[in-house]
């Protein structure tokens, strides 16, 4: 079968990015033909095809016909419904934070929803153009990420895995009293990309993370603690895999609130056997191979696919790239608006410091002009003590003293001594 993967961007590396990835790769590996599509391509597009997938950046550079398109937002699923309406449509939900995650809503403009847990599986239910639903779970690639050596039984260092890093200073200030060095792995905090998983991986006892980095840190044989921005669960353990998978490990299984009391209490919970038993709950349950073949089985009993609107999903996707791009818009005003409001905020605390530095200016001077008062004051009393003293009869007495002693000395010690005895009468 002939297939079209198609995916708004692969620019970096995320969940969406690297589940398209492992489709391709498993397809090409079953004897089929994979050709990913996304109009925005970055470093992540080179590594895959630096790895020998077919990577395609515009729609004319797409094969002329295909059997199956597999898209996973509608940003790309109209176009590439137009392009091929012969073909089977499948839309897999990727979230729920967009409505381009959403399964597009026109009337047999999809054949298939592939959703990868029940959380979604509830939005795909929920649409109001409804399709076949086929539930699978998160494909990982196992070999790729086999651990290199075990873990400790005391915890020493720990990896942030994913894209978002709000919450690391908290785990940090958290773990670190306990002697637990803390690293953060993804996309904000790297000035050049890493696609090494495993290298990134190794010699780390924790992986703090949501969604498919926690599946790729239970593959690496780590301890995973499921924590991000969006919500916690704490550790992955076998007796509550069920309900964190079921949620996309998206935090949210649990209703628990996770703060800097809840991390410390936790840490005694850990023990290293969780690593080889996550390790254990991939290879059950997340092997990528069974994926694409039960992917496979459901596309080949399906059936024909239904008549395309053409149309409609022409005029959808113009409004869909437009909507794409006021939402890119919005985000770049929105973060516009964060640059100006730390500048904002940055100026404020230069004036209030320029103001503070004004005020101790103003002070010293004021210090010093009362110093010079107090001394123009010392200054005028002893003048005036000065002046008193001249004006008394002592003063003027010492002055004649002091006048005649020198005319006494300028004439000579003889002068001083009085007549001799030879001039004597």
């Amino acid at each position: 079968m002939r297939f079209v993967l198609g995916n708004r961007l692969l620019v970096n590396v995320g969940g969406t990015e690297v589940h398209l990835a492992i489709l391709g790769e498993e397809l090409e590996r079953l004897g089929h033909e994979a050709v990913l599509y996304a109009p925005e391509l970055g470093p992540y597009a080179e590594h895959l095809r630096g790895r020998g997938l077919t990577v395609a950046g515009a729609l004319q550079e797409l094969p002329q016909d295909c059997d199956v398109v597999l898209s996973q937002d509608t940003l790309v699923a109209y176009d590439l419904g137009v392009r091929y309406p012969g073909a089977l449509q499948v839309f897999r939900v990727t979230g729920e934070s967009h409505d381009f995650q959403l399964p597009p809503q026109l009337a047999q403009a999809v054949d298939l929803v592939v959703v990868l847990s029940e959380r979604h599986a509830r939005i795909a239910r929920a649409s109001g153009v409804a399709a076949h639903l086929l539930r699978l779970r998160i494909p990982v690639e196992v070999d790729p990420l086999s651990p290199f050596t075990g873990i400790r039984g005391q915890p020493r260092r720990a990896v942030m895995l994913g894209n978002y890093g709000e919450r690391f200073d908290l785990v940090r200030s958290a773990w670190s009293e306990h002697g637990i060095e803390v690293e953060r792995v993804g996309q904000a905090n790297d000035s050049q990309p890493r696609f090494d998983l495993a290298a990134a991986l190794a010699g780390a006892d924790i992986v703090v993370a949501k969604n498919r980095a926690v599946l790729d840190g239970m593959a690496s044989g780590r301890a995973v603690y499921v924590f991000d921005v969006f919500g916690g669960d704490g550790w992955v353990t076998p007796e509550l895999y069920p309900a964190l998978e079921a949620d996309h490990f998206a935090g949210l299984a649990t209703g628990r609130v996770l703060g800097h009391r809840e991390l410390v209490r936790d840490l005694d919970e850990y023990h290293a056997g969780m690593g080889a038993a996550n390790r254990d709950l991939i290879v059950q349950h997340h092997l990528a191979r069974p994926h694409v073949v039960e992917l496979l089985e459901a596309l080949k009993a399906h059936g024909p696919a239904a008549h395309r609107p053409v149309a409609a999903e022409r005029e959808l996707a113009r409004l869909a790239r437009l909507q794409w791009s006021w939402e890119a818009r919005a985000r770049e005003l929105r973060g516009s608006e964060t640059w100006l409001g730390e500048r904002l905020a940055e100026e404020q605390d230069a004036r209030a410091l320029a103001q503070h530095h004004r005020a101790l200016a103003e002070h010293d001077r004021a210090l010093a002009d009362e110093r010079a008062a107090e001394l123009e004051r010392a200054l005028a009393a002893s003048q005036a003590l000065v002046e008193e003293m001249r004006a008394t009869r002592a003063w003027r007495l010492a002055v004649r003293y002091w006048a005649l002693k020198a005319r006494l000395l300028r004439r000579g010690p003889d002068a001083a001594a009085g007549p001799s005895s030879a001039e004597s009468p």
